[in-house]
């Protein structure tokens, strides 16, 4: 069994929003506490390579990637891919001291927790429209399609919510929730469905920069780095099976934060 996890994801370097300092920071925080940290899993889409070319971003993130490197001759540092990691996927392992999975199992006290990106419960992720609206993208170029791609996916995924919106209130349904008696977002709702497919009994992802641990403490998510979210900086922290959810602040001591608060939706959502 392992023993103290942390677990950060979508920091989405070389992206316009990302909190590159607040991230260093925390990763420096990690080298300054080695002993008190076994495990750091990363969930994929650390850097943004959907939008970027992984030179560009390379050479402007080559602060972070050093303090990856040092953080991980300390402690484990494993990385999942996410859905904007296109040029992560291939690189030449056999060069490299790190190791990129799918998704990993660790455990944890008496669990075993299932850690992954979540792309796969997003029915609006489509790599073909990534590409297409992205582009191959230049160094330096933030956004190749001009703020195209998130405005047309933005655009999409309301104008489907409204629709199915407008025919549960024709049919005067009311929006299922889970056992635990919460009402959360179609993507949530299917990760949860997707932990009684695995043989694990918890599962952390991330993907939909909503953090939040889930009442009976099964199911988390850990957020996002991005300043443009509504929370951003956070991050999980699991000890003997327990998850947490903790907020990096730069000039002071981090900030445990009310978990359930960012998934829980009105019940027309």
């Amino acid at each position: 069994m392992t023993g103290r996890i942390l677990v950060a994801g979508d920091v989405h370097l070389g992206s316009e929003h990302a909190d590159v300092d607040a991230f260093n920071s925390f990763l420096q925080a990690q080298s300054r506490n080695q002993h008190s940290v076994d495990h750091l899993v990363l969930l994929g889409d650390v850097w943004d390579l959907i939008r970027r070319d992984p030179f560009g971003v390379a050479w402007e993130t080559s602060e972070t990637i050093t303090h990856l490197k040092r953080l991980a001759s300390e402690v484990p540092v494993h990385f999942v891919f996410g859905n904007h990691d296109t040029h992560l996927r291939h690189l030449d392992r056999t060069l490299y001291d790190v190791e990129f999975r799918n998704e990993l199992v660790l455990g944890s006290g008496d669990h075993d927790i299932r850690f992954c990106h979540g792309e796969a419960f997003d029915r609006f992720q489509s790599d073909a429209l990534s590409k297409h609206l992205s582009g191959p993208g230049d160094r330096g170029d933030i956004d190749p399609t001009r703020g195209l791609k998130d405005p047309v996916v933005a655009w999409g995924r309301e104008l489907v919510q409204t629709q199915k919106r407008r025919l549960k209130r024709a049919r005067t349904s009311v929006l299922s929730g889970d056992d635990d008696g919460e009402v959360y977002p179609r993507r949530e709702r299917r990760a949860h469905a997707y932990l009684d497919a695995v043989p694990e009994d918890k599962l952390v992802y991330g993907h939909t920069h909503r953090p939040y641990v889930r009442p009976d403490n099964a199911v988390a998510n850990p957020g996002t780095w991005k300043a443009s979210a509504p929370d951003s900086n956070t991050y999980l922290v699991i000890d003997d099976g327990a998850i947490a959810l903790y907020r990096h602040v730069v000039s002071g001591p981090d900030e445990p934060v009310n978990a359930g608060a960012a998934a829980a939706v009105p019940a027309d959502d």
